[in-house]
């Protein structure tokens, strides 16, 4: 199913542009893959009105505007629940909590860093196709000046809209790359360290925005966040700050 939706990033909305951010809701009907690829297509819209707007002249309000969308378009509780895989349900309340409040953080975090990539590019809706029982793959190309890319968008149905649950590029599942690690860390230190890595790397993250003055320039969405199969652990923490 090819849709070769395209729109424009990154011109033509001007900086007065002062309305926040807001995905439009995109509700299960009997046409997923068009939703799906409508939702995707509505992320990249409203990306580039958030940059173009005065608000995001300043780090941190760009910064905002942003996670804002990455909260509307992202189901990033159910991201974390399947990167910490079997040990979800191994671990106690307390550390099932914390472990959410603090991945969807740094989820906000290195989403929110990254869609600002989109900055005076296109986003092409390639393909919008069913994949198993409940989730709709798009494929779509990332044109601009510093070169193409090319993220698959896994989407899914949940509580009755769609959301992305994962992103892919060159590839590169981040969902299931960030399982794989987290199994490695929570073998070697146990759960508890899993933890206190990533409250120190969110204090890094932390550190490095407020030291961002520039708008990010990377190609793709995430692929500045994604490590290789053979990576050590702490490399897509440290991909990701």
């Amino acid at each position: 199913m090819a849709l070769a939706v395209a729109c424009g990033l990154g011109f033509g909305f001007g900086s007065a542009w002062a309305v926040e951010p807001q995905l439009e809701l995109h509700p299960a009907s009997g046409e997923p893959q068009k939703s799906a690829a409508t939702l995707i297509q509505d992320l990249g819209v409203q990306t580039a009105q958030a940059l173009a707007s005065k608000k995001a002249e300043k780090p941190a309000g760009r910064r905002e505007l942003l996670r804002q969308l990455v909260r509307q378009g992202f189901d990033l509780e159910m991201t974390s629940q399947f990167v910490l895989g079997k040990y979800w349900n191994r671990a106690s309340g307390t550390q099932r909590a914390e472990f959410l409040d603090l991945f969807t953080e740094y989820l906000l975090n290195s989403y929110s860093r990254h869609l600002g990539s989109y900055q005076a590019e296109t986003l092409s809706v390639v393909s919008s196709n069913l994949v198993g029982d409940q989730d709709i793959l798009v494929e779509t190309k990332v044109a601009g000046v510093d070169g193409p890319a090319a993220p698959v968008w896994r989407v899914r149905a949940i509580d009755g809209a769609y959301k992305i649950i994962d992103v892919t590029v060159d590839g590169v599942s981040l969902a299931l790359t960030q399982r794989r690690e987290f199994a490695s860390v929570v073998n070697r230190v146990g759960l508890d360290g899993l933890l206190k890595l990533l409250r120190e790397k969110l204090e890094i993250q932390a550190k490095t925005m407020d030291l961002d003055t520039d708008r990010p320039s990377h190609a793709s969405l995430l692929g500045s966040i994604l490590s290789s199969p053979g990576a050590n652990r702490l490399d897509i923490f440290v991909a990701g700050q």
